[in-house]
């Protein structure tokens, strides 16, 4: 359920690669405690979207916005970066962990990074993985983990900062059903309890089927195929 609060604002999103265009003007809002599907054939530049949405590849044109941060493509580097880290977390189909760390030093990176002292950081990276019930594997290591409990624990990496937007991209692309379920329903609860808004990046019906709204990317436009309720 939204608390009406604007997470993130695109307006007038346009992408070219050479004579091709991907994004057409697109418009798009998410609010906090949302979860919000952009579906798309393949190769209709659902990620390229995501990407100028989640500020990791700067749009030809137009504009984001994250909350207080107005356009966020004119912050320049080290600030965007910052401001990023701050701001939003992400799930992405195969989650990016290092192998010789165990899973709660991998969800703890972002904070240790941040310039949370180790001891801290591990302490809140444990108290996440209790949260999405994964409590017994803080001290295992990710190539002991399934793909469904490696998805998890990236859901708790993504919360570490605390952010008011998570950006997924296929979060359940690489995943079983049953495992699909269990991951959506941590996202679920990420928007509810968190009040975070979440963007999900799918070609999954189930996924979308979930989902508070979904906007369809068509020949550059996104298209409400579901409103909210």
């Amino acid at each position: 359920m939204t608390n009406g609060a604007l997470a993130l604002e695109g307006r007038g999103l346009t992408q070219s690669f050479g004579a091709r265009s991907v994004l057409s003007g697109v418009d798009v809002e998410l609010h906090r405690g949302e979860v919000l599907a952009i579906v798309g054939a393949s190769g209709s530049g659902k990620s390229t979207l995501l990407y100028a949405l989640a500020g990791l590849r700067q749009p030809d044109g137009g504009t984001v916005s994250w909350g207080d941060h107005a356009d966020i493509w004119n912050l320049r580097e080290p600030h965007i970066t910052l401001v990023r880290r701050a701001t939003c977390g992400f799930v992405f189909q195969f989650p990016a962990f290092l192998d010789d760390l165990t899973v709660a030093a991998n969800v703890a990176v972002p904070l240790v990074v941040s310039g949370a002292k180790p001891r801290q950081a591990r302490d809140k990276a444990r108290s996440l993985l209790e949260l999405f019930g994964l409590s017994s594997l803080t001290e295992e290591y990710p190539a002991t983990l399934s793909g469904g409990e490696l998805q998890r624990a990236s859901i708790a990496r993504a919360l570490t900062m605390e952010p008011s937007i998570v950006f997924c991209d296929e979060p359940t692309g690489a995943l079983d059903e049953e495992n699909s379920r269990l991951v959506v329903e941590e996202l679920q609860k990420v928007a509810s309890e968190f009040g975070v808004g979440v963007l999900i990046v799918t070609h999954d019906p189930f996924v979308w089927g979930e989902c508070d709204r979904v906007l369809r990317l068509h020949q550059g436009r996104l298209v409400e195929e579901r409103g909210a309720a």
